[in-house]
């Protein structure tokens, strides 16, 4: 038996645009919801890329702050060294003459020599010792004149030191100086002298320059 279809023809139509129409709006929502997806993984997945870096740069500032607190300490160390220096090297330029000359005097003195007697008389120091030979004395001479501090050193008296040791007891190997007999000593042929030389009162700084002005002329 065939069937008839009753119903009208615009009703077969429109329930057909219907379910058109439900495919397409399941169909968008469908790729909505991809594109979403898709979207949301790329966003996530370049916020776990800036996590990684920020974690880094943290990482990397910790590491900067920590050789920047030892180049801190380092700079500290290296002026506190720079003052100590400076204090040193003030304390240097500020010490008194008469140490200055005390020590210059020392480095003067030659081998096969010694001082007997020191005076000083304003700015003239007179030294009396003995000596192996004059030829000593001369080196000594040079050698005060070689001084920043001391100059113009003359020897004033040298002759053979006969007096040296005059109170002795009388011994086999002994010498005769006058009234009595002594034993003999190295010194008896050593030369007795006498030498001045002028203590200079301007201060280092000044001899300095002052040597400095005389080599520019």
């Amino acid at each position: 038996m065939a069937r008839i279809n009753l119903l009208p023809w615009r009703q077969e139509e429109r329930e057909r645009r219907n379910k058109e129409f439900i495919t397409l709006v399941a169909a968008v929502t469908l790729l909505t919801l991809l594109a979403a997806f898709a979207s949301w993984s790329y966003f996530n997945n370049e916020l776990d890329e800036q996590l990684d870096a920020n974690a880094l740069i943290e990482q990397e500032n910790v590491r900067l702050d920590k050789a920047l607190v030892e180049i801190d300490s380092l700079e500290q160390r290296r002026e506190d060294i720079i003052s100590r220096m400076q204090v040193i090297q003030d304390l240097q330029g500020r010490r008194p003459v008469p140490v200055r000359i005390w020590d210059d005097l020392a480095k003067a003195i030659p081998p096969a020599l010694y001082l007997t007697n020191l005076k000083r008389e304003g700015d003239v120091l007179t030294l009396t010792g003995l000596a192996d030979n004059p030829n000593v004395v001369s080196s000594l001479i040079r050698n005060l004149d070689s001084s920043k501090w001391m100059g113009n050193s003359a020897v004033s008296n040298i002759q053979q030191n006969i007096s040296a040791y005059q109170a002795a007891p009388a011994l086999e190997n002994t010498v005769t100086t006058g009234e009595q007999s002594r034993p003999v000593y190295p010194e008896d042929s050593y030369v007795q002298f006498v030498v001045t030389t002028k203590v200079q009162s301007e201060t280092a700084e000044e001899i300095e320059a002052n040597a400095a002005s005389g080599g520019e002329l």
